[in-house]
């Protein structure tokens, strides 16, 4: 797979794009392209770096001798439109495409997982970015994340507070935001359920697997109201029913915890009910811990120990998040302005969407190769300053520079393989159970 980061810095092609977005309107030492760079390979060689510090990246990369003042004029909305432009464009490029051969993800088309992360800025922000509220920050950033696990397509929402999980997922569908040719799976947690999003996807011919929440309405397959309760208190191993919800059919598929499972689960459950109300769990609640409980639109060839590896998916967009976090530091932002602000987020998610494609381009070096993308971020920060000197040198130079990366990330990144602890994807590579299998579950969901 060809990483085209040549053409994603052309120069020429920049240039128009800051033109285009008002951003360069006449010459200026700060260009487009170098300060597409600044934003990008600057703040991955200093995520939370000052103006100072991306002065001195411009003098040292881009030959270019300017004050921190004239950087920070620089900084306003035109170049915050264009930043978002040239994100756009990152985004459009991405592509980590997978290859499942006879395993339990083998038939889908797309497997979309969605998740938020948020984090405090500068409380100056209150007014543009809400915060929590009570003790919570006064400003705080989400950012809502799609991501298409067979393809590796990225789909990014940028907001506050106000841009809650549930009906952020339920714009996403309803709006046709993501290609849902072939055959489609959502996975969410438990912020995004949302029974009405549910109905819509399948309505629309879409799959979607989510963990039950506690107390919503059920009926069986004729519309009698159904006590789940009741239901679990018989202590069954495992369950797979119809429910009705609104008028449409699901499966209902649930198995029991261990010990270990429930209790970890309870002591959680309580610790949230102490800080909430001062209260402890109710009973039903307790009984309803006992179990891991999926709802969801697949047939039933997909049983629990199918469903459990499917739902494991969902993990990736987690490790995802930790590792914006620990290696390009998205939630470390200094600036009390908002056109800076956003510069840094968008310059640290196209650092996000290059990453992706570079490690896409190491794995097809191998075919059953498994980069890490913590670790292949790391790698990429380590080498920051020469990633920029070849984007600056651009053409043919960048290219194999690109590839000898590539190579290096392959031979040093990979996923370490664990006795105790397989990968998703080995997880992965198994076939589907016989119909109805299931089996008592060791391991907490999550």
């Amino acid at each position: 797979m060809k990483v085209y980061l040549q053409q994603y810095f052309s120069k020429k092609d920049v240039e128009k794009l800051a033109r285009a977005c008002g951003f360069v309107e006449r010459k200026s030492p700060i260009t487009g392209f170098k300060f597409l760079v600044t934003f990008t390979t600057g703040l991955l060689n200093t995520p939370d770096g000052t103006l100072a510090q991306l002065v001195a990246f411009l003098s040292a990369v881009c030959k270019t001798e300017v004050s921190p003042q004239a950087v920070d004029e620089r900084i306003e909305i035109a170049a915050m439109a264009f930043m978002r432009c040239c994100l756009d464009k990152a985004l459009a490029m991405v592509k980590r495409p997978r290859k499942f051969g006879g395993c339990a993800i083998a038939d889908f088309d797309h497997v979309y997982i969605i998740d938020s992360t948020s984090f405090e800025i500068h409380p100056s922000l209150k007014d543009v970015f809400k915060g929590s509220s009570g003790s919570g920050s006064l400003a705080s950033m989400r950012i809502q994340l799609v991501m298409d696990y067979i393809t590796g397509v990225f789909y990014v929402q940028i907001g506050d507070t106000t841009l809650c999980d549930a009906p952020t997922l339920q714009r996403i569908v309803e709006n046709q935001k993501l290609d849902v040719s072939g055959k489609c799976l959502f996975l969410s947690d438990l912020g995004y359920f949302k029974t009405a999003t549910f109905k819509s996807m399948k309505e629309n011919n879409l799959h979607f697997l989510s963990k039950l929440m506690f107390g919503v309405s059920l009926c069986d397959g004729k519309g009698v109201k159904l006590d789940l309760t009741t239901i679990l208190k018989k202590k069954p191993e495992s369950f797979d029913m119809v429910v009705t919800i609104d008028g449409q059919t699901y499966r209902l598929v649930g198995a029991m915890l261990s010990d270990a499972a429930v209790n970890q689960r309870l002591r959680k459950a309580n610790r949230k009910a102490q800080k909430k109300h001062g209260g402890a769990v109710t009973d039903a609640y307790r009984i309803f811990a006992r179990y891991a409980i999926f709802l969801t639109s697949l047939p039933k060839i997909y049983g629990m120990k199918t469903l459990y590896k499917l739902y494991r998916i969902r993990w990736q967009i987690e490790l995802i998040f930790k590792t914006w976090k620990s290696i390009i530091s998205i939630h470390k932002i200094r600036s009390a302005r908002t056109e800076r602000l956003m510069c840094e987020v968008y310059g640290k998610l196209i650092l996000a969407a290059i990453s992706s494609m570079i490690v896409a381009a190491a794995e097809v070096k191998q075919n059953i190769l498994i980069v890490s993308l913590h670790r292949a971020m790391k790698h990429l920060r380590t080498i920051a300053l020469y990633l920029a000197t070849a984007i600056m040198q651009g053409g043919s130079f960048l290219n194999m520079f690109i590839a000898k990366q590539a190579c290096e990330i392959a031979r040093l990144c990979r996923k370490h393989r664990q006795k105790n602890k397989p990968t998703i994807e080995i997880l992965l590579q198994s076939h589907l159970p016989a119909k109805g299998q299931n089996v008592r579950l060791q391991t907490k969901l999550a």
